[in-house]
C-alpha cells in the first residue's frame, strides 16, 4: 500500500483500524510548516517544510536557551525512527534574542519532548527522532546547518500516551541575552516504522 497525504489530512489506515497516524499541530506564530507524508507498509516518510517558521526562546540566563516548536503528534501506538535529514538554511532573530543582532550560536533536533534545559545541548529524548546537528553560527543573521541521522535510539513507545513531534533548539548562554524568538526555514525528512498499539 502507498499513500501521500499533504497537510492539514490525517493519515489512515492505521493499525487496529484507527484513523489518523499524524495530527499537524497549529501554525507557529509566524511563518509556515507544511508537511506531507508517504507510507509505504509499515514504513513512513514525513517531509517537513519550514518557511520562517517561529520558535519562541527562553534565556536560562548563564546555561544557555532553549525553544521548542510542536510539530504534531502521532496516534497512540509505537514509532521506531530509522532514518532523518535535516536541512537548515535560513534564520531570523527575534530583536533581543543577542546583544549584536544575528550572532547567536545554537543546536537543532527533533525529539518527542520540548527542549526545556536551556543547557547550549540537545540529549535524550529531545533528538530521539533525529540528532543534533552541530553548532550553527550566524554571522549577522546569515547561516546554514543540517545532519544526517540514522537509528541511534530504540522505538518510542506511544501505546499509552500519544507521542508529539518536536522541532527543538537550545542556544549558547555566550550569544543568548534575553527571551526571544528565531524563525527557521529549511527541510526536514524523517523515516520511520509504525509499531502499532497493545
Amino acid at each position: 500500500m502507498h499513500k501521500q497525504i499533504q497537510d492539514g489530512e490525517n493519515f489512515a489506515l492505521c493499525p487496529q483500524g484507527k484513523e489518523g497516524l499524524f495530527t499537524r499541530a497549529p501554525q507557529p506564530a509566524s511563518g509556515s510548516v507544511v508537511t506531507s507524508i508517504e507510507r509505504v507498509g509499515s514504513f513512513v516518510r514525513m517531509n517537513i517544510a519550514l518557511n520562517a517558521a517561529r520558535i519562541t526562546v527562553t534565556d536560562a540566563a548563564g546555561s544557555g536557551s532553549s525553544g521548542s516548536l510542536l510539530l504534531g503528534t502521532f496516534i497512540e501506538q509505537a514509532v521506531h525512527p530509522i532514518s532523518s535529514r535535516q536541512n537548515y538554511t535560513a534564520f531570523a532573530e527575534g530583536a533581543a534574542l543577542t546583544g549584536a543582532a544575528g550572532d547567536a550560536v545554537f543546536k537543532m533536533a527533533l525529539g518527542s519532548a520540548a527542549a526545556n534545559a536551556g543547557d547550549a545541548a540537545l540529549t535524550g529524548t529531545e533528538v530521539d527522532f533525529a540528532p543534533a546537528t552541530a553548532n550553527i553560527t550566524l554571522s549577522d543573521g546569515t547561516g546554514t546547518g543540517g545532519v544526517y541521522g540514522g537509528i541511534t535510539t530504540l522505538p518510542i513507545d506511544g501505546t499509552g500516551t500519544a507521542i508529539p513531534l518536536y522541532l527543538n533548539w537550545s542556544g549558547t548562554a555566550a550569544t543568548i541575552d534575553a527571551n526571544s524568538t528565531i524563525d527557521v526555514t529549511g527541510t526536514i525528512s524523517l523515516v520511520f516504522s509504525i509499531l502499532g498499539d497493545d
